[in-house]
């Protein structure tokens, strides 16, 4: 199977490349040990002998690598969420979640400047403390990249910098004294 590589920029414009050289491949597998600093501000240079694009790092919102590898061992791992980007048939069936004992399972939808978004189911173990479960609700914004896995298969990267907020259904139990309570209309 031949790889294709997305990059989806803030201004909610997708660039699409195709790789089905395994040398090449593995080179940009390799890069993904380093995805933690993708979005950091080194540009991103994806080229061919047909040409080359560079993007800024600021102005990606998301990079999707579809394949039929196994990319896990690649990617920062997530702290307790594993995310699965949803096609447009699951994203109109009804969705199902919440808490299960010490798991739980939600949808989380993200809003990148520009317009983009991307619509994820989550699961993952219910941290103990108040304390860390507020961290992993506040934090995402903060961290470097988040991964999520996309449904043909391969891996997503996310650049929380470019994110403008997330949705999470059914709502979190546990809000921060500080959360201002109120419906959406």
């Amino acid at each position: 199977m031949a790889t294709s590589i997305t990059v989806i920029t803030t201004a909610n414009r997708a660039r699409r490349f195709a790789q089905a050289d395994d040398t090449s491949m593995d080179q940009i597998i390799d890069s993904l040990k380093r995805s933690g600093q993708l979005f950091s501000g080194k540009p991103l240079i994806i080229g061919s002998a047909a040409q080359t694009e560079v993007f800024s790092a600021s102005a990606i919102a998301c990079v999707e690598i579809a394949t039929d590898r196994d990319l896990s061992d690649y990617v920062p791992t997530p702290m307790n969420l594993t995310l699965t980007a949803l096609t447009t048939e699951q994203r109109a069936e009804p969705f199902a979640g919440g808490l299960d004992g010490d798991s739980f399972k939600v949808r989380i939808d993200f809003f990148f400047v520009g317009g983009y978004s991307l619509y994820t189911s989550a699961e993952g173990v219910r941290k103990a403390s108040l304390a860390e479960r507020l961290m992993n609700l506040t934090g995402l914004f903060e961290r470097p990249v988040i991964n999520y896995r996309l449904a043909q298969g391969g891996v997503g990267l996310m650049n929380p910098h470019a994110m403008t907020r997330f949705v999470i259904n059914p709502g979190v139990p546990d809000l921060p004294r500080d959360a201002w309570v109120a419906e959406s209309v």
